[in-house]
């Protein structure tokens, strides 16, 4: 087959420009969890950025007893970690998606008119609309790659 008639394969996650720093404005970061990353890959991979992520991340153990209740803040071990990556990637192989690389933190570009929270919550509602038994991301995926179409028409 000549050069001009191979088929381009679909983009994927690295495809997802890398910067070396969060972009500024006008960009959302998403929740690190399965369903910031299939709000991700249904607004499209165009349409997002990556960054290293080199943040500290902490989490709150709280120990209630009957000396009373305190909390302490905890360093996220690389388990910790790695149970967060295989979560979001099992999510996302639920959906039909492909893994998502770990190691970097995501943000989706916004469309004019819109915030980070209003597509969360446009795509909330979405999926609230199907059957109460539509609960596995092979069900959600359809509907969420519609509403984030509409969200992005003509942008």
């Amino acid at each position: 087959m000549s050069d001009d008639h191979q088929a381009t394969a679909t983009p994927g996650w690295d495809d997802v420009p890398v910067l070396d720093d969060p972009p500024g404005d006008g960009y959302y970061e998403l929740t690190e969890n399965g369903w910031g990353a299939i709000i991700g890959w249904f607004s499209g991979v165009g349409r997002m950025v990556r960054c290293p992520d080199r943040l500290p991340h902490r989490y709150t153990e709280v120990c209630i007893d009957r000396y009373g209740t305190r909390e302490r803040t905890v360093a996220r071990s690389a388990e910790d970690q790695q149970m967060i990556d295989d979560s979001i990637n099992e999510y996302l192989g639920d959906a039909g998606i492909p893994a998502r690389p770990a190691g970097f933190r995501w943000f989706l570009r916004l469309p004019t008119g819109y915030t980070g929270p209003e597509i969360e919550s446009r795509v909330n509602r979405g999926v609230g609309r199907l059957p109460a038994d539509h609960v596995h991301p092979a069900q959600l995926a359809p509907r969420i790659r519609e509403v984030l179409g509409d969200v992005y028409a003509g942008r």
